[in-house]
């Protein structure tokens, strides 16, 4: 005779539950928070009266190890070149004259980067100011489209929903230096849009998000939730 094990329903179904809400957890982690113009003229630092504020630029340590990685790879491919032999009738540079080259080139690298990488951003009622190194860009709030906070995605997951390809006729000012989240500051133009990450997260969509409904007075100085892509502002 032959033994067959039989697996109870309400098993199948706990293990169901289980995976849906799994399923749901993580959509939710990895969903962007999106505050329009009309939100930012109504969120809770306005209410709290607390602009002008000053959100400082987030380097992280993968951004750090990114530009070392390039700036190793210069200089080891000219050390690799130099090792390999050369064949009769072929002259060859100095070394020291190719290095300082490449540092020349690297530098001029790193500085390029570092320009469209802005310093800081400061909230005021009425408008953003993005400050890089030489300049300093004002953004009305009126002329926003939409702040996102773009939110870390698994491998196979970022092209979800096409929201890789939202805008693809636009050109954004920055660099993505930090892999877990950054801010996305989409306008009315088709250059002046902007992508950096910035230490103070939490604060800044406390700040710049409204509250909850039914929060009160006494509430004003504790985080508040943002409100999540899909849900509706009253």
């Amino acid at each position: 005779p032959t033994s067959t094990w039989r697996v109870p329903h309400r098993c199948l179904h706990a293990s169901a539950d289980s995976s849906l809400q799994q399923m749901a957890t993580e959509t939710e982690t990895y969903e962007d928070d999106v505050a329009t113009a009309s939100l930012l003229l109504n969120c809770s630092g306005l209410r709290r009266q607390i602009f002008p504020k000053t959100y400082h630029t987030r380097l992280s340590r993968g951004f750090i190890a990114y530009l070392t990685v390039i700036t190793c790879f210069v200089f080891l491919y000219t050390v690799v070149l130099y090792i390999i032999p050369l064949q009769d009738g072929y002259y060859r540079v100095p070394i020291s004259t190719v290095l300082i080259f490449d540092a020349a080139y690297v530098a001029l690298l790193l500085g390029f980067i570092f320009m469209q990488i802005p310093r800081k951003v400061v909230r005021e009622n009425d408008k953003l100011l993005i400050v890089f190194c030489c300049r300093t860009r004002v953004v009305p709030i009126e002329s926003l489209v939409e702040i996102r906070i773009v939110r870390r995605r698994r491998a196979g997951g970022c092209c979800k929903d096409r929201k890789c390809c939202l805008y693809p006729w636009k050109c954004f000012w920055g660099y993505p230096t930090n892999f877990d989240r950054n801010i996305i500051v989409v306008t009315d133009t088709t250059c002046n849009n902007y992508f950096f990450c910035i230490h103070e997260m939490e604060e800044f969509l406390a700040d710049n998000w409204p509250e909850p409904e039914g929060s009160g007075d006494a509430d004003h100085g504790a985080a508040v939730e943002p409100a999540r892509l899909g849900e509706t502002a009253l």
